[in-house]
């Protein structure tokens, strides 16, 4: 990937989680962040990759909210061509990216071993 891509896709990441975060006013998206952005080298279209913290034993909430993006990429394309300059806007698809809860996993159970061996230690 070259350093201009690399450039225009941190740039579209940042872009896009300020108006997701201050412009888009839909109650039923809850809490989405803007992990990585991957713009095609012709500018023509873009993959949103979002986590999306919400309750973890409801998955049809997380493709309700990848829908009210898509839904909504238009809009949120228009804001992206007022913040930055580019030949062509991209056309945008929203993607969920797992990564936040796969984190948040891994902590639990590393908080969790690590107790596990507190409690050894203490028994001893």
């Amino acid at each position: 990937m070259t350093e201009r891509i690399e450039r225009i896709n941190s740039l579209v990441q940042q872009e896009v989680g300020y108006i997701l975060q201050h412009d888009i006013k839909d109650a039923r998206l809850g809490f989405v962040t803007v992990l990585r952005a991957e713009i095609s080298k012709d500018l023509r279209n873009g993959r949103i990759f979002v986590g999306i913290l919400d309750d973890p034993d409801n998955p049809e909430r997380k493709q309700e909210t990848i829908d009210i993006l898509n839904k909504s990429a238009g809009y949120i394309q228009k804001m992206l061509g007022a913040r930055i300059r580019l030949r062509y806007m991209p056309k945008l698809r929203f993607i969920f990216d797992d990564v936040v809860e796969h984190s948040i996993h891994i902590q639990k159970l590393l908080k969790q071993l690590k107790e596990d061996d507190q409690r050894r230690i203490d028994m001893e």
